[in-house]
């Protein structure tokens, strides 16, 4: 089976800052939140463990030191989601206050062209009637037409100053509804983020998308709201929403990674095999996407090229158990043979 990046190290650079890899898979028994009886992650299991004891407790103070551990846990897990949702009240809060200004601008705006259009109307209608009147003195009033001349002349400068101040204000107003807009979508993020932390899958998916709405190219909530999907059973959804991120930003390995894990667990092998070497290419040396190369070529019975990237994704990782138990696997059956 292929190694998904951990969900909650995703928010990790790819390389560090000596531009090393920087390995952000789930190391299964030798994390401390593993459940080894289980098989499932021990985080995991305490959030529908807590669900489950909520539907059913009744309120009153914890007798068990071990549930109440679980309950103060959860409480400030719940804080920090509280945070999270105050500091969207208050992004959005501020969104509103611009959009308001925006319309406020544009309607000055709008007035005070129409007033500088009506003057420059009425003017033009008295030049033509001095031209009338000159034609007619034999172009004794000069004088006056260059008066009306200068005025119109000053009107017009004057409009242009206005409608430039106005068009600087519009665009500092947009900048900041875009700012504002950038940091509630990665506001959103994070709280879709620490919802799947708890299991709350459905409205991490919500969160994401919210994120997405906001920020259109937001390719890393793309690729978390593909994270959830698959682990909706969503599979299609799941693609698409990798697809997307990879739109957003080719470059992106994670994208690239997961995608190859839904393929090769839809036995899609070859797909597979090419968004991992695709996730190496992008993102440089990973471990990870070498450890899940070496287990499609596994699935596609070639050996070789199996033992070659497992061997290539323990020399970036010692550590790697994933590849290093694929290593051993072939040297036993090597050995039998």
């Amino acid at each position: 089976m292929s190694t998904l990046i951990c969900p909650m190290l995703t928010a990790l650079e790819p390389t560090d800052e000596a531009g090393q890899p920087v390995d952000r898979e789930c190391i299964y028994e030798r994390c401390r939140f593993f459940n080894l009886e289980q098989r499932d992650c021990n985080l995991m299991l305490g959030s529908r463990a807590m669900e489950r004891l909520a539907a059913k407790a009744e309120v009153r103070e914890p007798s068990d030191p071990g549930l109440e551990a679980a309950l103060i846990q959860a409480g400030r897990a719940a804080d920090r989601l509280s945070a999270l949702e105050s500091t969207l009240n208050g992004l959005g809060a501020a969104l509103a206050r611009i959009e308001s200004q925006m319309a406020t601008t544009i309607e000055v705006q709008q007035k005070v062209a129409d007033r500088l259009l009506e003057e420059m109307s009425l003017l033009l209608a008295l030049t033509q009637k001095h031209d009338q009147a000159i034609g007619a003195l034999g172009g004794r009033n000069d004088q006056v037409v260059g008066a009306l001349a200068g005025r119109l002349e000053r009107i017009e400068v004057s409009y242009g100053q206005v409608l430039k101040a106005l068009e600087t204000q519009q665009r500092k107003d947009e900048r900041d509804l875009e700012s504002l807009q950038r940091d509630e979508a990665v506001a959103c993020n994070n709280r879709g983020v620490a919802l799947y932390y708890r299991g709350a899958f459905e409205a991490a998916r919500d969160a994401f998308l919210k994120a997405i709405e906001l920020l259109p190219g937001y390719a890393e909530a793309f690729n978390n709201l593909g994270l959830v999907q698959s682990r909706l059973g969503q599979e299609q959804e799941a693609i698409e929403a990798f697809r997307k991120a990879l739109t957003a930003d080719p470059k992106m390995g994670e994208a690239y990674n997961n995608l190859g894990f839904l393929y090769h667990t839809s036995s899609q092998f070859d797909r597979a095999a090419q968004m991992f070497n695709l996730a190496i290419e992008n993102a440089g040396d990973s471990a990870v996407a070498y450890t899940n190369l070496g287990n499609t070529f596994h699935a596609m019975r070639q050996s070789e090229k199996a033992v070659e990237a497992w061997s290539r994704a323990v020399e970036l990782d010692p550590m790697n158990e994933t590849a290093r138990r694929g290593l051993r696997m072939f040297q036993q059956d090597a050995g039998s043979n």
